[in-house]
């Protein structure tokens, strides 16, 4: 009973480790920078990484079934560029067409979701490797953005589709005299997360997912459809990406052929210091979340701070090295405790069941 207990504090310590990191990383640069623990530089913070935040949605879905999409950055970039193209006047380096910006919507999320959908069934009808498959995927859709792009950026875009990337939804008076604009993307990223928490946690298809990522020979004797639910995950990480494209395409009023370069190590840095395993069937979205926010505390504040870009990318690597050690913590410490109990159960009477195993 008492080891019952043990193990579960350790699950839910190591679960939630990521917001004392939010919190004790708020509180430094707080006392660092004057100018750090202001709301326009808060507001900022959530404004910027909302992208970001879209691409960890997709990745931890497909991390939870013990998959990768190492794809979703150039996927985010390609769709952007798309919609770009079909709605900027050819002065500003679109095709010319103008189109109608929620058809340019419309067209974005469908590509996202054909480049998802594309993925999936590579990898669950023909049986690629999902990593190398993806790692495919990020250099074609990244070689396909500059081969359709004027080899520049592609700017000035319609008024409604830059609202949800780079607009407010209403503004807040401060002390001193600032209006304060609440970025429709900020609160758009924190709907998208409880979305995603709650198919996760309350609905069939997320039990599925974490059935199939924990053990999928077992998922399947008990009759769930591993390749189809292998293949949704990939058709919704398809969509965040285009998803992640409007947002930024929209608070940078641009597309260019590097959009989205880059993020795909911060995502995964993100998910994995959430909590989203990377050995697949753990994890939650709210964790990840946090995983977010922490990432993008720590690139603000030590921008602020004027460190050195050399020792910030230092610090992202650090990041990623510590969320994986934590992540292969977590395991060892799953696997021996089940290991333990699986031993102490039997009848030869073991007094240390993992020193004799070992």
């Amino acid at each position: 009973m008492e080891s019952n207990r043990a193990n579960r504090v350790f699950i839910f310590v190591v679960d939630n480790l990521i917001w004392v990191f939010v919190v004790v990383s708020l509180i430094v640069f707080s006392l660092i920078s004057k100018s750090f623990f202001t709301p326009f530089n808060l507001v900022n913070i959530l404004s910027r990484v909302a992208p970001l935040g879209l691409l960890v949605i997709g990745q931890s879905f497909t991390l939870i079934t013990a998959n990768f999409d190492l794809s979703s950055e150039s996927a985010m970039g390609f769709t952007a560029m798309v919609a770009a193209l079909l709605l900027a006047s050819q002065k500003n380096g679109g095709l010319g067409l103008e189109w109608n910006p929620f058809v340019g919507i419309l067209i974005m999320l469908a590509v996202g979701v054909l480049i998802g959908l594309f993925n999936g069934v590579f990898i669950t009808r023909l049986g690629m490797n999902n990593f190398i498959m993806t790692v495919a995927m990020l250099m074609v859709l990244r070689g396909a953005t500059y081969a359709i792009s004027p080899g520049k950026s592609v700017n000035f875009l319609p008024e409604a589709f830059k609202w949800l990337g780079g607009g407010a939804l209403f503004r807040v008076p401060l002390e001193n005299g600032k209006m304060l604009a609440i970025p429709a993307s900020m609160f758009f990223l924190i709907f998208a997360f409880l979305v995603a928490f709650a198919v996760t946690k309350y609905t069939r298809f997320g039990r599925n997912m974490y059935a199939v990522g924990a053990n999928r020979q077992a998922a399947e004797a008990a009759g769930i459809d591993a390749r189809r639910v292998i293949l949704w995950v990939y058709i919704i990480s398809g969509f965040c990406a285009a998803l992640a494209g409007l947002l930024d395409a929209g608070r940078m009023d641009s597309a260019t052929p590097r959009t989205g370069a880059g993020l795909i190590f911060p995502v995964q840095a993100a998910a994995v210091i959430g909590g989203i395993s990377l050995f697949g069937g753990r994890g939650n979205l709210i964790g990840a979340f946090g995983g977010v926010l922490l990432w993008g505390i720590l690139d603000t504040g030590l921008n602020i701070a004027k460190v050195s870009p050399f020792w910030i990318e230092v610090s992202r690597g650090a990041l990623l090295l510590f969320a994986m050690f934590i992540d292969a913590l977590k395991v060892s410490y799953l696997r021996r405790t089940a290991i333990r109990k699986v031993l102490s159960a039997s009848p030869i009477g073991l007094k240390d069941p993992i020193q004799q195993l070992e």
